[in-house]
C-alpha cells in the first residue's frame, strides 16, 4: 500500500546579479523626448553634428556603431546642466538608482548620476558588446527606452519562448533587442545544471533598466523603418567608507572623486 507523506519543497536559487526594472509614466517619457528634440537635436540631426557650436556628439568615447543613417547619432544629454528638464532627468535617475541600492541592502550608500547620453539608432545601427566606466570602485549603469520602432515592438517577447533553440532558423526575433551576458556558458553547461548567464531584453517605451556598470551588454541591429531611441547613463556609488554623502559638501565629494582620477 502506497503511503503519502507531507513533504515540503523550496527551490533556493541565488542571483548572479541584480537588475532593476522600472516602468516610468508616459508623461515623463514625453517630456524627455521633447527635451531631446528641442534642446539637443535642434532642427534636425545633421545640424547638431555639422555645427561646432551646437555639437552635442558623444560618439568619440563610445563603441556604438551608430552611423547607418544621416540621423544616426549619440548625443551628450547635458544631465548636469541647470535647466529644468535636465534636472528633472537627473533627479529621476538618481532616485531610482538609490532605490536599487536600498532594495539590495546598500541603503547606506549613495548613487549619483554624472553623465548621460542619447542613442538615436536606425536600420543597420548596432552596439557591440561592452560595459561602462565609472569613477568610483563600484557604479551603476542604466538604459531608458524612449522610442521603439514597430518592427521591434511587434516581435515576440523572449519570456514567451521556451527551450534553447528559439533563435534557430534565422528568426530575426532579437532584432533591436538589448543583450546582457554575465558569464561564459554553452549548451553543455546548461545541461549540467548551470543557470543561464545571458538575457535578451525586448525594448519597451518607458522601461528603465539599472544594473552594475561591469555588466556586459550589446544592442542587436534591426532592419526596418523608424528610430530606436534610448538614453544611457552612469552613476558613481559613494559608500560610507568613501564619504558621508548627506553631510559632505560638494567640495568634499569632488575631493573623493579626485583620488580615483589619478
Amino acid at each position: 500500500m502506497e503511503k503519502n507523506y507531507n513533504v515540503k519543497t523550496q527551490m533556493r536559487s541565488r542571483p548572479a546579479l541584480h537588475m532593476f526594472h522600472v516602468e516610468l509614466p508616459t508623461d515623463f517619457i514625453d517630456n524627455i523626448n521633447k527635451y531631446i528634440d528641442d534642446e539637443l537635436l535642434d532642427d534636425n540631426y545633421g545640424k547638431v553634428k555639422g555645427n561646432a557650436e551646437l555639437d552635442h556628439s558623444y560618439s568619440k568615447g563610445l563603441v556604438g556603431q551608430i552611423n547607418q543613417d544621416k540621423r544616426s547619432a549619440q548625443l551628450d544629454c547635458k544631465v548636469l546642466d541647470e535647466t529644468e528638464n535636465a534636472q528633472l532627468l537627473k533627479s529621476t535617475l538618481d532616485a531610482t538608482s538609490n532605490e536599487y541600492l536600498r532594495q539590495i541592502g546598500f541603503g547606506d550608500s549613495h548613487a549619483d548620476v554624472f553623465e548621460a547620453w542619447t542613442v538615436h539608432s536606425f536600420s543597420g545601427d548596432y552596439n557591440p558588446l561592452h560595459d561602462h566606466g565609472v569613477m568610483t570602485p563600484a557604479g551603476l549603469s542604466m538604459i531608458l527606452y524612449l522610442q521603439v520602432p514597430e518592427c521591434i515592438s511587434s516581435l515576440p517577447d523572449p519570456d514567451d519562448k521556451s527551450g534553447s533553440t528559439w533563435l534557430n532558423d534565422s528568426s530575426g526575433d532579437i532584432d533591436g533587442f538589448t543583450y546582457f551576458i554575465w558569464d561564459n556558458r554553452n549548451q553543455a553547461d546548461l545541461r549540467r545544471l548551470y543557470p543561464s548567464a545571458e538575457e535578451y531584453f525586448k525594448p519597451k517605451v518607458g522601461s528603465l533598466l539599472i544594473f552594475p556598470n561591469w555588466l556586459k551588454h550589446a544592442v542587436m541591429p534591426f532592419h526596418g523603418e523608424g528610430e530606436r531611441r534610448t538614453l544611457a547613463a552612469n552613476a558613481n556609488i559613494f559608500s560610507p567608507e568613501l564619504v558621508d554623502w548627506k553631510n559632505a559638501s560638494e567640495e568634499e565629494r569632488q575631493k573623493v572623486l579626485q583620488t580615483f582620477r589619478r
